[in-house]
C-alpha cells in the first residue's frame, strides 16, 4: 500500500494506493490538482478566482468552466436542502471571526485582542445579502445581484475528493481519498473485501467508536460537527457550521453527523444540511435520498442510525 499525506484546504488530505503501475505519478498528480485547486478556490488566498468573484462588482460576470460548475452545485444543493446548504454565509462566518485558514493561525491570532462582535448586526447584514436563488448561470456567464458573495468551504473538499476520483485516479480499481472528514472510497484495501473507515467519537477523536465498510462499492463519505472549528470571541463561542435560519452558529442537539452517499459532493453537504435542520427534520431529509445514509451524534452522548446505515456498519 502507498500513501501519501500533505496539508491543503485547511486540513490533512491522504491518498492510499496499491501499489499500481505509476502509482508515484498518480500520488504526485494528485498532491499537484489539490494544491492548485485551492489557490484558486480558496477564501483565504488573495487573487484566487473566489475572491475576484466575489470582491468584482460587475452583475453579470464570466468565469472559468470549474468556477461556474461550482457555482451550479451550489445552488442545485441549496434548492435540493431547502436552503440549509447555503454558500451565502460567508459574511456571518467573517463576521463571528472565522477570516482567517484554521491551518495559518500563529500564537499572535490567538492572543490578539478580539474585535467587537456585534450579534444584531450580524443577523440584520445577513438577513439582506443577496440569495442563493438569485444567481443565474448560463454557460460560463453569470447573472447576479450586486454584493452577491459566497464561500465555497461547505463543499470543496468533497468537489475535489470527486474530480480526482474522475480524473487523476480514473482507471484505478481501488484507492481511497480523504480529505480531513471528506472521503472518496472506490473498491478494496489491500488483503479484504472494501474499505475499512473509521467513525470517531466527537467528544474524543482519538477514540474510534465503530467503523463502516464500503462492501466494494464506490462511495463518499462525509462527517460534519460543530466542535473541530470552534474559537471563543467577546464569550461568545463560536463554530463554523451556520444556520442559514439565524445567521449565527447552529444551535441543536447534534455534535456531529457521518453521511455515506453516492460521491464526495453529495455527502460533505448532507453532512453539513443534517446538522443544520436538526435531528427530526435531518432523519426526515436523509431518509428520502434513497443513495444515502447518516449517523447522528448528540449532545446527550446518543447515536442515532437512519435506516440504510447499518448497510455499512462493519460486523
Amino acid at each position: 500500500m502507498m500513501w501519501r499525506e500533505f496539508k491543503a484546504l485547511g486540513t490533512d488530505i491522504i491518498f492510499f494506493l496499491p501499489e499500481v503501475f505509476e502509482s508515484d505519478k498518480i500520488l504526485a498528480a494528485a498532491e499537484k490538482e489539490v494544491l492548485n485547486f485551492e489557490k484558486r478556490f480558496s477564501r483565504f488566498i488573495s487573487g484566487s478566482e473566489l475572491n475576484i468573484f466575489n470582491d468584482s462588482k460587475k452583475t453579470e460576470i464570466e468565469v472559468t468552466d470549474t468556477m461556474a460548475e461550482l457555482l451550479r452545485l451550489a445552488k442545485y444543493y441549496y434548492l435540493k436542502t431547502d436552503g440549509a446548504f447555503d454558500p451565502t454565509i460567508i459574511g456571518s462566518l467573517e463576521g463571528i471571526g472565522y477570516d482567517k485558514n484554521f491551518l495559518d493561525l500563529g500564537a499572535s491570532d490567538l492572543l490578539a485582542e478580539p474585535k467587537k462582535l456585534d450579534l444584531k448586526k450580524i443577523q440584520t447584514e445577513f438577513a439582506f445579502r443577496p440569495k442563493m436563488e438569485a444567481i443565474k448561470i448560463v454557460g460560463r456567464q453569470i447573472f447576479r445581484p450586486s454584493g452577491f458573495r459566497l464561500d465555497l468551504g461547505g463543499f470543496a473538499k468533497g468537489y475535489i475528493v470527486d474530480l480526482l476520483g474522475a480524473t487523476v485516479f480514473k482507471g484505478v480499481k481501488n484507492f481511497l481519498i480523504s480529505a480531513g472528514g471528506d472521503i472518496w472510497a472506490v473498491g478494496n484495501q489491500e488483503g479484504a473485501k472494501g474499505w475499512d473507515v473509521a467513525v470517531q467519537n466527537p467528544l474524543a477523536p482519538e477514540e474510534n467508536i465503530f467503523f463502516l465498510n464500503t462492501r466494494g462499492q464506490r462511495l463518499g463519505i462525509a462527517t460534519s460537527g460543530i466542535l473541530e472549528r470552534t474559537w471563543k470571541k467577546e464569550n461568545f463561542k463560536a463554530h463554523h457550521i451556520i444556520d442559514p435560519g439565524s445567521g449565527l452558529p447552529a444551535e441543536n442537539n447534534i455534535l456531529s453527523v457521518t453521511v455515506i452517499s453516492a460521491d464526495a459532493v453529495k455527502a460533505d453537504i448532507y453532512a453539513k444540511a443534517v446538522l443544520i435542520l436538526g435531528i427530526e427534520k435531518g432523519l426526515k431529509f436523509i431518509e428520502k435520498e434513497k443513495d444515502s445514509a447518516c449517523i447522528i451524534f448528540t449532545k446527550d452522548k446518543k447515536t442515532l442510525f437512519s435506516k440504510r446505515a447499518n448497510n455499512y456498519l462493519k460486523k
